[in-house]
């Protein structure tokens, strides 16, 4: 018993005992003066000790903690500065948002992905998620190009704060990202439910419907949108490049100039109205547009495209195509391995696997790939598929449909297809998917016929051309390494139908004698530069007439005002409808010479009249766009219609023009070469362009 008591006797000695600590209060305030002065002047070992003997005696003071934190930050400590956050969001009063976020900065940056990955999925786990975190990281993966781990990020982050309207957007924006727009727009009706005020969720489900391409739908939710804020330049933007679409011209510059009015510098405004004015030869606006985009050295939302008709200069072709590369596809580097396949697979990409121009030339390319030697695949993200699309699947390895797929799913799919060759057939024109070619699918990236100019980017390794198009002096405005077919780079189909259908001239209001001129290009080609030689041609030439293809009424009417205005009478320019293409080649016989546009020639249309048998007359340039009709008359025997200068272009038109027998004279040997030259020998060009594509994967 008695040793008993003596131990209850010990402890209750030591319940009456009170620690006694080593600093007064005031003390330990002047060791943290210290410390302070100490890591100001940067003498941080002598700051640390300082530091570690406040926290020592449990002193939670944010501020020793945060300057802690800070030097084990600047001595790149990660283990020690985890440490210190740990303590500083569980035992103070210090934003949790505004130190996370400094700490995922910090380790980020060192290239920790793995341990900031844990660590803000594990605030899941802690029920610590925060709005201000969770927007931020996933904008950080999103920028990073881990898409699919920030939408997960994002649904885990929504099931903490379910009303978190920046949350619901911010996943509707991705699934955009990745071409869900239905998905996507159920999280916009979403956050629009929580604020059926908000603009900007109107104008993303506006921007959904618009993406695919279901204008009816996206106008009505723009105008939504413009009702709650009438000021915002995007949404008249949008819906300008809507009605420019629909060729509903007046309204598409209603929009376009209210967006401008808001936004000066707008320069994908001011794009697409130099664009559309140029669709309706409104030269005019063209010049206003371009010189107010050069002027104020605008880049953002710039389509090379549009520029293309617009100027013969293969540098700022070259530039703008390197900027749009830059801004719109983000390359992701992705290891490819080269295959061992028993023959080589090809991937053809694009919107326009049916009746339209581009299959029109290379249809006969996939009929007559070597099935021995390659198996082509199709990747078709276009939603319209008819008689053409029919038949191309009857002549390819692989069809595939993946106009319902995000990019990084056709990405995706095409490596696992173990391409040996990818094929972008789009370029910088309409509905291009070259963020697909950004990823890379394969080992060799090739740029072929649908844009006649450079990618500038990294991603595309070759462009197909010709000598022609691409002399030894111009390769400087190319990006990429050219691939230089022997002939013309241009393929076509020699099996393409001429109706047979008796014409006149008077069931297409032509004249029935004089000569007929002939312009069967979109209107956005033709420049005043060219119309000024037409009609001065016209005023030369007795009983001419100039036949040009109707794209709108808009460039009908305009074409007649600036005929008018030189003295020519208007009814001496006849439009032509579009008809079916065996019925339109058949229709080239009614004329006499094709008259070429400058910057941009007639490129299929021009094929067209060469297999229908009408002479072509062009002005090289230098740009590829301006050189594609002189590749095609080299190619043909014809290259006596090639001219060097305007001057020339206009002398020789005049000559053959006054001189209906040299006309006689040029349809007959245009219908002797068509079957004796290369540009319609599709089985030549075929095995010339295999034979180039096997080369470069030898090389490779």
């Amino acid at each position: 018993m008695g040793f008993s008591n003596q131990k209850s006797g010990f402890g209750d000695k030591a319940k009456r005992i009170k620690k006694t600590p080593l600093y007064t209060d005031q003390e330990i305030e002047n060791i943290k003066l210290e410390g302070l002065k100490m890591y100001q002047k940067n003498r941080f070992d002598k700051a640390l000790i300082a530091f570690k003997k406040i926290i020592k005696f449990g002193k939670n003071d944010p501020e020793v903690f945060i300057n802690l934190y800070q030097i084990y930050k600047k001595q790149l400590r990660i283990n020690d500065s985890f440490i210190i956050y740990k303590r500083i969001i569980k035992d103070t009063i210090i934003n949790y948002s505004e130190i996370t976020i400094d700490f995922l900065n910090f380790i980020l940056n060192l290239g920790k992905e793995d341990f900031a990955n844990q660590l803000v999925f594990e605030s899941f786990k802690e029920s610590r998620s925060n709005e201000k975190v969770i927007l931020f990281y996933s904008k950080i993966l999103i920028d990073k190009n881990n898409t699919n781990l920030a939408l997960n990020f994002l649904k885990k982050g929504l099931d903490n704060n379910p009303s978190s309207i920046s949350i619901i957007s911010n996943i509707g924006y991705i699934l955009q990202s990745l071409k869900k727009h239905q998905e996507a727009i159920k999280y916009y009706k979403r956050a629009l439910n929580l604020n059926p005020e908000d603009y900007l969720i109107l104008f993303n489900i506006a921007n959904c419907y618009e993406e695919s391409l279901d204008w009816e739908l996206a106008i009505d939710f723009y105008n939504q949108s413009l009702k709650r804020n009438g000021n915002n330049p995007e949404a008249n933007r949008a819906l300008g490049i809507i009605y420019t679409n629909l060729k509903e011209f007046n309204l598409a510059k209603l929009y376009l100039q209210k967006c401008l009015s808001i936004d000066n510098q707008n320069s994908g405004a001011l794009t697409t109205l130099m664009k559309l004015s140029a669709d309706i030869c409104d030269w005019k606006s063209v010049t206003s547009c371009f010189k107010e985009i050069n002027s104020q050295k605008l880049t953002k939302n710039i389509s090379p495209f549009a520029f293309l008709s617009i100027e013969d200069n293969p540098i700022k072709h070259l530039h703008r195509a390197r900027i749009a590369s830059q801004q719109r596809f983000k390359a992701k580097t992705t290891q490819i391995k080269t295959f061992t396949n028993k023959k080589i697979r090809i991937g053809y990409f694009s919107s326009d696997f049916y009746n339209h121009a581009t299959m029109h030339l290379i249809q006969k390319v996939f009929e007559l790939h070597d099935k021995t030697s390659f198996e082509i695949f199709i990747y078709s993200y276009g939603r319209y598929q008819d008689e053409v699309t029919k038949k191309l699947k009857n002549n390819v390895y692989i069809f595939r449909d993946v106009s319902l797929l995000s990019d990084e799913e056709i990405a995706f799919q095409a490596r696992n297809d173990r391409l040996d060759i990818a094929i972008d057939l789009k370029g910088f024109t309409r509905e291009t998917r070259l963020s697909i070619f950004a990823q890379r699918v394969a080992k060799i990236q090739i740029s072929y016929l649908g844009y006649p100019g450079s990618i500038g980017s990294e991603f595309i390794d070759y462009l197909i051309a010709d000598r022609t198009i691409i002399p030894q002096e111009y390769e400087k405005f190319y990006s990429e390494k050219i691939i230089y077919m022997p002939h013309s780079y241009q393929c076509n189909d020699n099996s393409k139908v001429i109706s047979d259908i008796e014409l006149n001239r008077k069931d297409f209001d032509l004249p029935e004698q004089g000569v007929i001129f002939t312009c069967f290009n979109a209107a956005f080609k033709i420049t005043e530069s060219e119309f000024n030689i037409w009609m001065l041609l016209l005023k030369e030439v007795e009983n001419s007439h100039l036949w040009l293809l109707r794209s709108n009424t808009l460039m009908e009417k305009n074409l007649k005002n600036e005929a008018t205005k030189r003295g020519i009478d208007y009814r001496r320019l006849v439009f032509a409808k579009k008809i079916p293409l065996d019925k339109h080649l058949a229709r080239h016989s009614l004329g006499d010479i094709f008259l070429d546009t400058f910057n941009y020639n007639a490129h299929t249309t021009a094929s067209d009249a060469l297999w229908a048998g009408m002479p072509l007359v062009t002005f090289a340039g230098k740009s590829f766009s301006s050189r594609v009709s002189a590749s095609l008359l080299n190619s043909i025997g014809l290259n006596e219609l090639i001219c060097s200068t305007e001057k020339q272009y206009y002398e020789k038109a005049l000559d053959l023009g006054r001189n209906p027998r040299k006309v006689s004279f040029l349809k007959q040997k245009l219908f002797k070469n068509k079957y004796s030259y290369p540009l319609f020998d599709s089985h030549l060009f075929v095995k010339n362009y295999e034979s180039k594509l096997k080369e470069i994967t030898e090389i490779t």
